[in-house]
């Protein structure tokens, strides 16, 4: 095939808008579960490697992933304004 193709941006802010409310879903389940580890009356071995495992491992990836999510997010938004203003002269 030859020729130019247009991108949806509607499409790529409805997806963004998608990746933005993940984040947001991540974000709740960190403070979710943090809220319940800080909770739980469970003591011994197990419970510490639990909270060290979440606290020193899972939490810190499941924040990355928020925080690229949020970044996927904001870079479609941007691309969208951007193939607006090359497709149809204004954003």
């Amino acid at each position: 095939m030859s020729g130019t193709q247009q991108v949806d941006s509607q499409s790529l802010r409805d997806t963004g808008g998608a990746f933005a409310a993940a984040s947001g879903d991540v974000e709740a389940l960190i403070a979710t579960v943090a809220a319940s580890v800080g909770a739980l009356v469970w003591t011994g071995g197990i419970a510490e490697q639990f909270r060290d495992d979440f606290t020193g491992r899972y939490k810190p990836m499941l924040e990355q992933l928020g925080a690229d999510m949020d970044a996927t997010g904001k870079a479609m938004f941007e691309k969208a304004d951007q193939y607006d203003v090359v497709f149809h002269g204004s954003a």
